[in-house]
């Protein structure tokens, strides 16, 4: 799968984009005028867009005409949008972030040996100054979120989140969101990621609409032979326009638009303007309206992904990335630029192709402000950086037992999201778009999230019931991993049209699973709210349920101004409390 695409992005299975050359007039692979006339001359309606785009990748696509003007006139009616994924790819620990929750810290305290299953393990601080269970404003959370605390503010956050356990399955259901997602089935013509969804609405304008820096085949667990073609995530769901491209490094982008700029042409055959102002008055009739959504879709991607080159500025290209004072707003290292490769389960190494987060973030906030791109998928470089195992034994070291306590992932958590994230933000507020009177985070919906969250404890009493010998049922009570993938975490929304400051679901501090929700975000009062246990003689509520990728998918788009259904396949609803009313 290339990392770039635009270059040869389908506008749909029959026709493909060619090299950014200007092809010769009366060349066969094209529509000719003549061709093209006696469509208009049936009725306007037959010419498709993919008739216009075919004419345009002939004879070049003039932007002063009649016919132009009306087009876009006729198409311009969404105010602009902007969508960020932060993706932490292996797990976040939630109950140690948005999922809080206060247990025993059995590291240290230890139960007798019968109640072994009832124990919890913490981070050997848990508990300490800045290891702690906190809140600020309406905002309950875990010492993993305190370094983004600032944030908290503008942030929306859900903590009841429930998902499966399976890094492939739940990355893509990320992506894709809640329906009989098939792993290495074909993605049909109607699937979606929101992303792309978001793009579908939003990207036309954009000379690089959808950014990402998540790579789907550098997940350890695929074999590359069973995801070929459409299987998996598949980058060219949707009009040219949505499809994911694959952003890379600084200096590998940069070198894509230098050579994008380098190869474009001013020449405009005049042929052309001719006939399209023969077509101007059926683009003026209400009758006609699909006449001039066509025209603008065709002219729009034409001039996007073949002629836009000539817009983009040779001196803003030579700045590109290299600004000493943002790159240290980013506190970018060379490092930071660099790819880096994983071998996951013995298989071979493998890589996203992509740099550390905060230049990521960098190159999303410059590719907004420059006008250049509408949507971005920023991931954490290091493969399974936060899929943090560990066994029983290693909570004790050495001979004495000396405490070691779980995998801390404060250090990852802000380097890899909050330094870079609150940066990012802060930019973005101070960035006016235009003459709008609004900023880029006004107009921008940002999404936190992690495909699951990681467990606390584990259960032996399977073990125990085993027909093995006492020594082989304590070597598996030793090896039994207590920070593995789990079902139980959260997500969050920041952005211009985001309900700040706010919460909804909790997790049982007994039952460690989260609450169901009502339609108001409310908890379930058939649960007591503090352990999550149902309260006796009580059922769940037929109206309650509990959010999984499919709301966060629903959401983002709801937040985006977008109504998601039929957006895809996501069959899940909006949480749209969400929104700021």
């Amino acid at each position: 799968m290339s990392r770039f695409q635009p270059l040869t992005c389908r506008i749909d299975d029959r026709e493909e984009l060619r090299p950014m050359t200007q092809a010769h007039p009366g060349n066969a692979d094209h529509l000719t005028r003549r061709d093209l006339l006696r469509k208009g001359a049936t009725t306007a309606v037959t010419v498709s867009a993919l008739d216009l785009f075919s004419y345009f990748n002939a004879y070049g696509m003039p932007q002063n005409t009649k016919a132009a003007k009306i087009a876009k006139a006729v198409t311009e009616e969404h105010e602009p949008h902007f969508m960020i994924t932060w993706y932490i790819e292996g797990g976040w620990e939630s109950y140690d972030m948005f999922s809080p929750v206060i247990t025993p810290n059995n590291v240290l305290h230890r139960l007798p040996p019968e109640k072994l299953s009832d124990e919890t393990y913490r981070v050997l601080k848990f508990g300490e100054p800045g290891y702690g269970i906190y809140k600020h404003g309406n905002i309950r959370y875990g010492y993993l979120a305190e370094n983004g605390k600032e944030l908290l503010p503008e942030m929306a956050v859900l903590s009841s989140m429930d998902t499966g356990e399976f890094h492939s399955g739940e990355r893509l259901k990320v992506h894709m969101g809640s329906y009989n997602l098939q792993l290495q089935a074909d993605r049909e013509d109607d699937e979606r990621s929101y992303m792309q969804a978001f793009s579908e609405v939003y990207g036309q304008p954009y000379i690089l609409p959808h950014l990402s820096w998540h790579y789907w085949l550098s997940d350890g667990e695929l074999n590359e032979q069973q995801y070929t073609g459409r299987k998996g995530y598949y980058s060219n769901l949707g009009p040219a326009h949505a499809h994911t491209i694959y952003a890379g490094t600084p200096a590998t982008m940069k070198s894509f638009l230098n050579r994008m700029q380098a190869t474009s042409s001013d020449t405009v055959n005049r042929q052309i303007e001719k006939f399209l102002d023969n077509l101007t008055p059926s683009l003026m009739k209400d009758a006609n309206l699909e006449v001039a959504k066509s025209f603008h879709s065709a002219s729009s991607v034409y001039d996007n992904l073949a002629n836009a080159g000539r817009n983009l500025d040779r001196t803003m290209l030579t700045r590109l990335f290299s600004d000493p004072e943002l790159r240290a707003k980013f506190d970018i290292k060379p490092a930071d630029e660099l790819i880096t490769y994983s071998s996951i389960n013995g298989n071979k190494a493998r890589t996203k192709f992509s740099p550390a987060t905060n230049v990521q973030a960098m190159m999303t906030y410059e590719m907004m402000r420059a006008g250049l791109s509408c949507a971005f998928f920023i991931e954490t470089r290091n493969i399974r950086e936060f899929d943090s195992h560990a066994d029983r034994k290693s909570l004790w070291r050495g001979k004495e037992r000396t405490p070691h306590g779980q995998p801390d992932q404060t250090a990852s958590m802000n380097e890899q999201l909050w330094k870079p994230l609150k940066a990012l933000v802060k930019l973005l507020k101070e960035t006016p778009y235009k003459n709008t009177g609004k900023s880029l985070y006004d107009l921008t919906t940002i999404v936190l999230t992690s495909e699951f969250g990681r467990t606390i404890k584990g259960d032996v009493d399977a073990i125990r019931a085993m027909k093995i010998s006492d020594e082989d049922k304590q070597k598996q009570i030793d090896g039994q991993d207590i920070s593995q993938h789990w079902r139980v975490t959260s997500a969050a929304f920041l952005g211009g049209k985001t309900r700040g400051n706010f919460q909804v679901g909790s997790v049982g501090e007994k039952t460690l699973l989260p609450i169901p929700l009502m339609p108001d975000g409310s908890l379930d009062p058939a649960y007591n709210a503090v352990t999550g246990d149902l309260k006796p003689g009580a059922t769940q509520s037929k109206q309650s349920h509990l959010p999984n990728h499919g709301d966060v998918y629903a959401t983002a788009l709801h937040l985006a101004d977008i109504a998601p259904k039929g957006r895809g396949r996501n069959d899940r609803a909006p949480l749209t409390y969400f929104k700021r009313t």
